[in-house]
């Protein structure tokens, strides 16, 4: 069963899920390349599909701060705007981490800057605490 244990960036732990397990937000979380990530897109049916936590490839691949993985998830159409099962949203785990990239790739593939977590933070209110100038500066440039 993976876990994840929130932290600054690098000091997330991530178990991998069963390796038999054949889902994408499975394939994802145990750190498939590009190209297996695309196989599995070209035969699931809903690429927002999640795991037994309600995570779906695209968490999973803002956990593990893969920004190719996460263009490919975003180019084929994966919701930017999806809660996890406990209501965290990919903005905020992009914000948390401080992945300015990612950040911006979310933007451009619709991911709402105003939306609260399940906590009632916004994007906003997770880079000022996180201590993220530069992400805030892309929040508010991306508002204007």
């Amino acid at each position: 069963m993976p876990t994840f244990s929130p932290g600054r960036r690098g000091q997330g732990i991530v178990v991998p899920n069963d390796r038999s397990d054949p889902t994408l937000p499975n394939l994802v979380c145990n750190g498939a390349t590009v190209d297996e990530v695309k196989a599995r897109l070209a035969e699931v049916d809903d690429i927002d599909e999640v795991d037994f936590k309600g995570w779906t490839g695209l968490h999973w691949a803002l956990v593990r701060e893969v920004p190719e993985v996460i263009a490919l998830l975003l180019e084929s159409g994966a919701e930017p705007n999806k809660p996890t099962g406990t209501g965290r949203i990919p903005l905020n785990i992009a914000m948390r981490s401080g992945q300015g990239d990612a950040v911006r790739m979310l933007l451009e593939a619709g991911a709402d800057p105003e939306r609260a977590d399940s906590d009632g933070k916004t994007p906003l209110v997770v880079g000022l605490v996180g201590k993220y100038p530069e992400l805030v500066a892309i929040l508010r440039e991306w508002g204007d």
